[in-house]
């Protein structure tokens, strides 16, 4: 019977039982040793039977020669290691990208942060090997299923917490968690490093269309300004305040927003006519929570 990397089957067992019993005859002597091999047996065999380890109560649509299986839609997120929460305005977390996503089409996006404003956004494309080994890695290695999410669970603050959370959807089976739910400090980071290690031909993400959004906003001599000429650029930002809606835009301006939005704080008033304008660019498959293009 195949069974995911790591995982024994159900004979294996049945030979592990039997051989533990021929220790205890032995004397109490053993019972030490034999705890601990029970232990590590029943971690192993909990995270065998999500990977698709269990025999016959794998789900159908799982390949029984890759028990680690996953939606192929190039919409389903596959893993992603975000943050969310604190206090930061919903209108400039429009624009924020995960931190590192796989989706299921083995499409991966990350990002790369250099310093203050200054981001670097990749992606790449895996194979079904690396994806497999990176669902072995959280789930066996990081025993990721032993961790909940937990955050939902608190009591609500005037100050929300900035909350790591880790998201792995494969075999049916959507587990979510978070840093309430008993990681150790450098947990998240380990994980999120691994994800973003497995690239081995990463390019800059370059997006060809975005929904652009826009708001009237106060002056503020704190922040920096752009001017902005409608014209010149085919484009208004009062028209698209005005609107109330996002606004689906195509070339040049896809470029000139993007580098901005990596290069300048999200706080950054465009200044068209008169009126300053806070922009906000959500790019589908790239930006948390982005609509989807509009139908060709």
């Amino acid at each position: 019977m195949m069974v995911a990397d790591g995982c024994i089957s159900v004979r294996e067992c049945a030979c592990c039982a039997h051989d533990l019993c021929k220790l205890i005859a032995k004397g109490n002597s053993m019972m030490k040793r034999l705890l601990i091999v029970l232990g590590l047996l029943t971690v192993t065999l909990t995270a065998c039977g999500i990977l698709g380890g269990g025999g016959s109560d794998n789900p159908s649509n799982v390949n029984q020669q890759n028990p680690i299986d996953w939606n192929r839609s190039p919409d389903t997120i596959v893993f992603r290691a975000d943050v969310s929460g604190g206090t930061n305005d919903p209108f400039y977390t429009l624009s924020e990208v995960p931190s590192c996503t796989i989706y299921g089409d083995n499409h991966i996006v990350w990002t790369n942060e250099l310093g203050v404003n200054n981001v670097q956004i990749l992606e790449d494309r895996l194979t079904d090997q690396d994806v497999v080994n990176f669902v072995n890695y959280v789930a066996l290695t990081k025993q990721l299923y032993n961790y909940s999410a937990k955050a939902d669970t608190l009591p609500l603050t005037s100050n929300p917490p900035v909350v790591e959370t880790l998201d792995l959807f494969v075999n049916n089976v959507d587990h979510k968690t978070d840093a309430f739910g008993g990681w150790d400090s450098e947990y998240y980071q380990e994980v999120l490093s691994f994800c973003r290690q497995l690239s081995t031909t990463p390019v800059f993400l370059v997006p060809t269309g975005a929904w652009l959004s826009a708001r009237a906003v106060p002056y503020d001599s704190q922040v920096s300004r752009q001017p902005w000429d409608p014209a010149a650029n085919s484009l208004s930002l009062k028209e698209i305040a005005d609107s109330g809606q996002a606004k689906w835009i195509t070339g040049r301006n896809v470029g000139v927003f993007w580098n901005m939005f990596m290069t300048s704080a999200k706080t950054l008033q465009f200044v068209e006519g008169d009126t300053q304008y806070n922009i906000a660019i959500q790019v589908p498959g790239i930006t948390r929570n982005s609509p989807p293009a509009p139908a060709s």
